[in-house]
């Protein structure tokens, strides 16, 4: 969107400093400060407030696919952090940590089933170019960045891309947003690739 902002990424100690001096609304990151400094939190509502200074799309359509996406990455908490209720809000610490024999069920269940069918369904909800049309909204950037984790394997460490067989508009969806110059521009600048699902056909 050409917004200029300051990109500050923290470790996980950092984090917790900022946790215990009540600097994170809600105990996590993201957040964006403000000038005046206030501190806004919680990544879908700064999605849209981003989406909103941008003059992306904004939709009722396009609230359902963000809320899609929230249930797809609340179906991957169990495997991103091996445990049931993910880290306290408080100190950051793991709650109700799984089994190894749990964890392998919880990564077998998210690649045979839960992921493949959950985008088999968000592939239906393409209506154009885009999600929504097409003119490009904030759920587009969203889907974008967790196909392109996926397809490289950051986003869910343990989860194959193979979860992403079966939909080609998905993929040709994030390849359109991958293609585009200030996205192109933002992933030389930061280090990522082109999976090759995502190069020019």
């Amino acid at each position: 969107g050409g917004i200029e902002f300051e990109d500050e990424r923290i470790g996980y100690e950092e984090l917790q400093r900022r946790r215990e001096r009540g600097e994170l609304p809600y105990g996590q990151v993201p957040v964006v400060v403000e000038e005046s400094g206030k501190v806004m939190s919680q990544t879908s509502a700064l999605l849209r407030w981003a989406g909103k200074r941008a003059g992306l799309l904004e939709s009722v359509d396009c609230d359902a696919v963000e809320a899609a996406l929230a249930d797809i990455r609340i179906s991957m908490r169990p495997q991103w952090y091996g445990c049931a209720l993910g880290r306290s809000p408080v100190d950051g610490a793991l709650l109700v940590a799984l089994s190894d024999a749990q964890k392998a069920e919880v990564r077998d269940l998210l690649e045979t089933l839960v992921l493949p069918a959950r985008f088999q369904a968000l592939e239906k909800h393409i209506q154009g170019t885009y999600f929504c049309g097409d003119r490009l909204a904030v759920c587009d950037l969203s889907w974008y960045n967790m196909c392109l984790g996926i397809l490289e394997e950051w986003y869910c460490p343990g989860i194959s891309k193979r979860v992403l067989d079966g939909c080609p508009k998905l993929l040709a969806l994030a390849a359109r947003v991958h293609s585009l110059p200030a996205v192109r521009a933002w992933n030389q600048a930061h280090g990522y690739g082109t999976p090759p699902e995502l190069s020019p056909r």
